[in-house]
């Protein structure tokens, strides 16, 4: 299994903070019992204390196990940044299952309470991974009201989703075409031109996707301090995708 980039468990140590005494869960004051970097299972009860190192080996157990929830869900080719965040939302959040009689069900990554896939799942599986980011500033609610640390994970979240700078692992690398030979000619010139256009039209046509996620993302947000920071790190993934995407039809011309 390809390891979870450092990035991705910075952002979730971030989130979770750090607890080596077990504590109640908030909504029913005792079970689950957490601890660690939100960690909870059988073996957390009341009065259990730990290390800060079982706490990095729970945490990375527990990003794994997520992970494999990932690649068992996700059919289209991710980067590991994204395949590590979509592991952070779903520690985060779970994988969710159907709504029956005797169970009100929960809304999660791979099942809502109605049975079907997330639509962050979705749009996964469709490619559609400007419209995936979109997805992660819906997921800001606990207990019927918008929480103001879920909404500063899911834009560190989002910004980094968008942000991951290596290629989806694949197997083989990408073969590079041969460099083209620059033409002295004005045909040449005047060509050339046009093809940068062209490739600034399709970047900026793209980038406009990821400036729609971003919008979206900063409409969920409340007032105060978050909005400033949230937009600063979109803004700059928003902008290393233009550029990107740039780069990407010069070289494939």
């Amino acid at each position: 299994m390809r390891p979870v980039p450092q990035p991705v468990i910075d952002l979730v140590k971030d989130a979770e903070g750090l607890r080596l005494t077990a504590y109640p869960d908030p909504a029913s004051g005792g079970a689950p019992w957490t601890i660690g970097y939100g960690h909870t299972g059988p073996e957390v009860r009341p009065g259990l204390v730990i290390t800060k190192e079982q706490a990095d080996a729970w945490l990375l157990a527990d990003l794994n196990a997520a992970v494999a929830i990932v690649d068992g869900a996700v059919k289209t080719p991710l980067t590991d940044t994204q395949r590590g965040v979509l592991a952070s939302f779903v520690f985060n959040v779970g994988t969710g299952r159907k709504a029956t009689r005797q169970d009100p069900g929960k809304d999660g990554f791979v099942t809502l309470k109605i049975g079907k896939p997330s639509t962050l799942l979705a749009k996964l599986n469709a490619g559609d991974l400007a419209g995936a980011a979109v997805e992660f500033s819906k997921w800001t609610r606990g207990a019927g009201k918008v929480m103001p640390g879920l909404v500063k994970r899911r834009a560190a979240e989002t910004a980094l989703f968008l942000s991951g700078v290596d290629h989806p692992a694949t197997g083989a690398p990408e073969p590079q075409p041969a460099p083209k030979p620059l033409s002295k000619s004005a045909a040449g010139v005047g060509g050339g031109g046009a093809l940068g256009l062209a490739g600034v039209a399709v970047a900026i046509d793209q980038a406009r996707e990821v400036s729609d996620a971003a919008r979206g993302l900063l409409d969920s947000l409340p007032s105060g301090g978050l909005g400033w920071p949230v937009a600063i790190l979109l803004a700059g993934a928003v902008g290393f995708l233009l550029y990107q995407r740039w780069a990407d039809q010069r070289q494939a011309a």
